[in-house]
């Protein structure tokens, strides 16, 4: 997408704000999620010692964030997630900090209702990508709430995900996302 250009947290005060302030407008509805021990107890700490792992997608002509991602580097095992999600990939940052990081944990993308549909998100799991391959990580771990799923709360989640649309992709347009980057299914 032309007109948009990645940065970082880290590159100002003033971009920190206003990330922060997208944070907030776009998770607000969703506030029960924050009401985690790992997110009272870690998140804004692994956020601030990780600023440059904070992108903010910005608009060139205002300099202005449209968008923003969260995520930190952590020690995983791919072929052995456990099921906990979020809140693993947080405490796992937070707990095993002495231990080398071979993975980036994907925590959080904001794109404000306004900006949706444009294929913005997709450039913030991109970033992640772009930030594991410059640190010689082996990948990205997302633990990945399908945005649609609550429109059909009477599907299990494993039915759910194994919908299609006409094309042969994932149903659910933030699984289809993380697909056309790269992504895969591990578990449930």
């Amino acid at each position: 997408m032309n007109g948009y250009v990645l940065r970082t947290r880290a590159d100002s005060p003033a971009l920190r704000r206003a990330a922060m302030a997208i944070e907030q407008a776009a998770w607000s509805s969703l506030g029960f999620l924050n009401f985690t021990r790992a997110h009272f107890n870690y998140y804004q700490e692994l956020l601030d010692e990780h600023a440059d792992c904070q992108l903010c997608l910005v608009d060139e002509a205002t300099g202005y964030p449209v968008a923003v991602g969260n995520c930190v580097p952590l020690t995983c095992d791919f072929n052995n997630l456990p099921p906990e999600g979020w809140d693993w990939i947080v405490e796992t940052a937070a707990n095993d900090r002495a231990k080398p990081a071979n993975a980036i944990g994907a925590l959080a993308i904001s794109v404000p209702g306004v900006h949706r549909g444009k294929g913005i998100a997709r450039q913030l799991i991109a970033g992640f990508l772009g930030i594991a391959r410059k640190r010689g990580l082996d990948g990205v771990v997302a633990p990945v709430r399908p945005s649609e799923k609550c429109r059909h709360p009477f599907i299990s989640i494993e039915e759910y995900v194994g919908w299609t649309d006409d094309k042969g992709r994932f149903f659910d347009p933030w699984l289809r996302s993380h697909s056309a980057c790269g992504g895969r299914m591990v578990s449930i």
